[in-house]
């Protein structure tokens, strides 16, 4: 009895003491990170050999660690494969040890893109680590780049004729890829959407939320980016005079097939291709089929095509009606606003505003309702220093769009300085002598703005 009681204190006095250890070497090492020391490295080294399944932030911290490694060899070849094959190793470690923390996930994505990022490996090898994290794991598949990444050398398999890969395959992963970005997309703006809202309210972000804001507008740049690079990675393959026959080709077979042809209908609208007969057919079939909100919206678009605006606009409100989605929601009635752009403005406006009410982050609702008032000069203003006084409302609203929608950011400023800079000049206020005022625009867009100052 006495002898079991001393090896169970011995093994108590040795647990704490490794616990100790561990807490002071994971420490150390958290350190070097921060002070970009590869030092950290050898930190590591001891704590994946004693301290593995410790704390998971052995793993979070080596990720850095090891990534300072990769950095420090640079253009050795050798030494870098041999830190970025550690870092893929590290990845399986951190799954095995803790396989329900949500930052040990997606590991055939990281491992993919540890390669891709630094250029070791094979394409065949990346491909491999993309594609079962695509089949197997598609939940966590998120990283922007990676899903580009995979996209891109989807199709240059398709282009060399490796693996089978056909024009529909091709299709068919754009739409997988495409739907998934929309989604993370959706929920990193509902997510924005809300401290938006805050913020109009007049309240005042917290440091946490100001940090989530900025994470959630470098999301959305990044989807920004990647969907317009997808489009141009496929861009040859999918002109009107090559849609039109495939989906023509195709459609008998798949006239009951409703993703096949809500997929054709969007790929035909989004190249323009909506004036052809065959986007008709399809919409038509598949508000048959199912008349969803989406099929509504497609039928909408078939009678702008046809100049019935009365009846289009009966369809895009039902469909409007029928999303619980706002960012669909909000398309339609942008799809609208665009619909009256030329016979009412004013109406427009409405629909502008209703998409807006519906997705605060909407940029491309305010940089619609600019350039509405940018057109509108010779609307308003009983002189022309007032006429032109309405690019500075223009610029505003183009501002409005650059705060609330990271995607149009850079567009919206260079039309809010393109209006700034078409507005009266500081001589001009000086001269009309009206700087400080406010200038009442009594027409249809029966708004108000205050000219500059010239302190």
């Amino acid at each position: 009895m006495k002898t079991k009681l001393t090896l169970v204190l011995f093994a108590v006095v040795n647990f704490f003491a490794s616990a100790q250890d561990c807490t002071e070497t994971l420490s150390l090492m958290a350190t070097s990170v921060k002070a970009k020391d590869v030092a950290a490295y050898d930190y590591l080294t001891t704590l994946r050999k004693n301290c593995a399944n410790f704390d998971e932030r052995v793993y979070r911290f080596g990720e850095f660690a090891i990534k300072q490694k990769i950095e420090a060899a640079g253009e050795n070849k050798v030494e870098k494969e041999k830190y970025v094959r550690d870092l893929m190793k590290l990845y399986d470690e951190y799954y095995t040890n803790f396989p329900t923390s949500v930052y040990s996930q997606s590991v055939d994505v990281k491992k993919g893109l540890a390669l891709f990022d630094n250029n070791v490996g094979s394409k065949e090898e990346i491909f491999a680590l993309f594609d079962k994290a695509f089949k197997n794991d598609f939940s966590n598949f998120n990283d922007t780049r990676a899903l580009y990444a995979y996209f891109e050398l989807f199709v240059n398999d398709y282009k060399a004729g490796n693996k089978g890969i056909d024009l529909q395959h091709v299709f068919d992963k754009y739409d997988d890829i495409s739907e998934k970005l929309s989604a993370l997309s959706k929920e990193d703006s509902d997510a924005l959407d809300v401290l938006l809202t805050k913020e109009e309210a007049g309240t005042p972000l917290d440091s946490k939320e100001e940090k989530a804001k900025r994470k959630l507008d470098a999301n959305l740049e990044a989807i920004a980016v990647v969907l317009p690079s997808m489009d141009g990675i496929i861009v040859e393959l999918s002109t009107c005079e090559k849609l039109i026959p495939f989906y023509q080709k195709s459609f008998e077979a798949n006239k009951t097939n409703e993703q096949w042809l809500k997929r054709a209908a969007d790929r035909l609208e989004a190249k323009e291709c909506d004036s052809d007969p065959l986007f008709s057919k399809i919409s038509e079939a598949l508000y048959k089929l199912n008349p969803s909100a989406d099929a509504a919206y497609k039928l909408g678009v078939v009678e702008l095509q046809r100049k019935n605006t009365s009846k289009a606009m009966d369809y895009f409100n039902q469909a409007a009606g029928m999303y619980t989605d706002n960012t669909k929601k909000a398309a339609v009635y942008m799809k609208m606003a665009y619909a009256y752009k030329n016979s009412s403005k004013s109406q427009a406006r409405t629909y502008a505003k209703k998409a807006l009410a519906a997705k605060p982050s909407y940029g491309a609702a305010y940089l619609f309702i600019a350039q509405l008032y940018g057109n509108s000069i010779n609307d308003c203003g009983s002189n022309p220093f007032e006429k032109r006084a309405m690019y500075w409302l223009a610029a505003q609203y183009a501002d409005k769009a650059a705060a609330v929608d990271p995607s149009v950011k850079s567009s919206a400023a260079n039309m809010a300085a393109g209006y700034r800079k078409a507005a009266p000049s500081r001589t001009e206020i000086f001269q009309s002598g009206k700087a400080g005022q406010r200038i009442s625009f009594n027409c249809w867009v029966g708004e108000s703005i205050v000219v500059p100052s010239l302190d």
